[in-house]
C-alpha cells in the first residue's frame, strides 16, 4: 500500500493534478493519502450501502484525507452520517445517469430475442436484470409471478443474470409449477436487445443488502418500460408511483403480483407509464446531468481550498481516478 501511495503521489505532482477521484475501497485509501501528501484534493464515490470505517486507517482517511464524498442516493448519505460520523455537508447525492440514446427500443432486436426464447407477441413479458444474490429479491419475484401466471396465462418472466442462487431459484420455479413460463437467460451483454424484448420491468430488491440506486431501473426507463419495484434504497426517485410505474413494499408478493397483473393486461397503461418514465429520465437521470453534478462538486471542493479551476483545462478533465 505504501509503495502505491508514494507512486501515486509522484504522478499527481508531476502532472499537476488538482483532484483525485476514487471509486472503491483500495483505491479510495491509496488515492486519499497520495492526494494529501501531494496537496491535491480527494473526492470519492460510494456506491454501496456499507460503512466506510473498518479500522483506524479508514477513520483517518475519512476524517483527514478526503475532502468530499459522492453517494448514489439519500439512504447511503444517511447511513454514512449515522454510522461513520461524517458531516452531512461533506457528502453530496449525485444520482447515476445513462446515455438515453444508447438504450432505445429496437423492434428488430425485440423480434430476435423473443424468437430466441420462444416468446411471441401475445406474451406479456416481465423482465428483470440482476445478479442472483439474496438482496435482489428473486424469490419474492418468482412467488409473485406464480400468482400472475395463474390469472394471466400469457404472462412470461425473463430473468437475465447469474449468481449463487441460480440452482435454488430453478428449484423454486419447478416447485411452484412455473418453470415452463420462465426464461433463465443467464448472463447477457446485449442489454439493449434484452430490454427491447421486455414489456414490464420488475425489481423486487430487499433492504439490507446494498441496493441504493439500481442502474437496471434507469435502463428500463430509457427503454420506455413501466417499472414495478420495491420501495428500497432510492428507487422511489426513479419509480414515481402511479406515474412511471408502481412501488410496492419489500417482500410483499401479493401487492407485487397485483401490480404486475394490472400492467400485464393493459397495453395502453404500459405505454403511457413507459413514455412518462423516459421523460423523467431525460429530465433528471442522463449521463450529462450526472457529469454536471460531479463537476459542481469538483468546483466547490477547489473553492473551499481557495483554488480556481484553470481556464485552459476543460471541465470534463478536472479529475483523475486512481482505479
Amino acid at each position: 500500500m505504501l509503495r502505491h501511495i508514494l507512486l501515486l503521489r509522484d504522478i499527481i505532482r508531476e502532472r499537476g493534478i488538482q483532484i483525485v477521484h476514487t471509486n472503491s475501497n483500495y483505491d479510495r485509501t491509496a488515492g486519499a493519502f497520495a492526494a494529501r501528501l501531494s496537496g491535491a484534493a480527494h473526492v470519492t464515490n460510494v456506491h454501496s450501502f456499507h460503512s466506510l470505517r473498518h479500522n483506524l486507517t479508514h477513520w483517518l482517511r475519512n476524517a483527514a484525507a478526503t475532502d468530499h464524498f459522492i453517494v448514489d442516493g439519500d439512504p447511503v448519505k444517511e447511513m454514512m452520517v449515522r454510522k461513520d460520523r461524517i458531516a452531512a455537508g461533506r457528502i453530496s447525492v449525485v444520482h447515476l445517469g445513462v446515455d438515453p440514446d444508447s438504450m432505445r427500443t429496437d423492434e428488430t432486436l425485440r423480434s430476435k430475442i423473443r424468437a430466441e426464447f420462444r416468446l411471441d407477441e401475445t406474451h406479456a413479458v416481465i423482465g428483470n436484470v440482476a445478479r442472483f444474490v439474496p438482496f435482489k429479491g428473486h424469490e419474492f419475484l418468482l412467488r409473485a409471478f406464480e400468482a400472475v401466471r395463474n390469472r394471466n396465462s400469457n404472462a412470461r418472466l425473463l430473468l437475465v443474470g447469474d449468481g449463487e442462487l441460480r440452482e435454488r431459484l430453478l428449484e423454486l420455479a419447478r416447485s411452484l409449477g412455473i418453470y415452463r413460463e420462465i426464461v433463465f437467460a443467464g448472463f447477457r451483454d446485449d442489454l439493449p436487445a434484452i430490454y427491447s424484448a421486455i414489456d414490464i420491468y420488475a425489481h423486487a430488491s430487499i433492504e439490507g443488502g446494498g441496493e441504493t440506486f439500481p442502474f437496471a431501473v434507469l435502463q428500463a426507463l430509457a427503454q420506455e418500460l413501466p417499472v414495478v419495484a420495491t420501495r428500497v434504497g432510492d428507487v422511489a426517485a426513479m419509480v414515481r408511483d402511479g406515474l412511471t410505474g408502481f412501488l410496492v413494499p419489500e417482500r410483499d408478493t401479493s401487492e407485487l403480483a397485483q401490480r404486475l397483473l394490472s400492467l400485464s393486461g393493459d397495453q395502453i397503461l404500459r405505454r403511457k407509464m413507459g413514455r412518462q418514465g423516459r421523460e423523467l429520465l431525460l429530465r433528471q437521470f442522463t449521463v450529462n446531468k450526472m457529469v454536471d453534478a460531479v463537476e459542481k462538486v469538483y468546483e466547490s471542493t477547489l473553492q473551499r481550498r481557495g483554488r480556481n479551476i484553470p481556464s485552459h483545462v476543460p471541465r470534463s478533465g478536472m479529475g483523475t481516478s486512481s482505479n
